[in-house]
């Protein structure tokens, strides 16, 4: 072969090596998404507190803490078979803490037979959490 080709076939070979090799950004996979997106039905409503209970929370040691549950009363007929919720009773539940403090009891005034404005959100879509509350007064102060 004469050498004036090999300089021509060289860089060819090294151009179309680059070419065909993978990025950096091309070898980042994005992460397969786990449940979402999600849509959700709201449904206005309230809640009563049926429950409130001293409870030990591990993680707040020696503050005291309470397990309180309520009942949600929606404002219209759900019609999401999995959220029926008449005559069951759900964990309030804020910042994904299942006990609250004793701070969060006398601020927001919660008491056994208290109704706060709420949402219960029935999914419509995507495989995310199917049934949530939501309850603005809280999120709020």
């Amino acid at each position: 072969m004469k050498p004036y080709l090999l300089l021509l076939i060289i860089p060819f070979l090294f151009a179309m090596i680059e070419i065909s090799s993978p990025r950096a950004e091309d070898e980042k996979e994005e992460a397969p998404r786990a449940g979402g997106p999600c849509e959700y039905h709201r449904y206005e409503g309230r809640a009563e507190i049926t429950s409130l209970q001293k409870a030990v929370d591990p993680y707040k040691q020696g503050k005291e803490s309470w397990e309180v549950k309520f009942r949600f009363i929606p404002n219209q007929e759900v019609k999401e078979s999995f959220a029926q919720v008449a005559d069951r009773e759900f964990l309030l539940e804020i910042s994904q803490s299942s006990f609250l403090s004793q701070e969060f009891i006398e601020r927001h005034g919660v008491q056994i037979g208290r109704t706060f404005n709420g949402y219960l959100l029935a999914i419509t879509r995507g495989t995310c959490t199917p049934v949530l509350f939501e309850f603005p007064v809280f999120s709020s102060k």
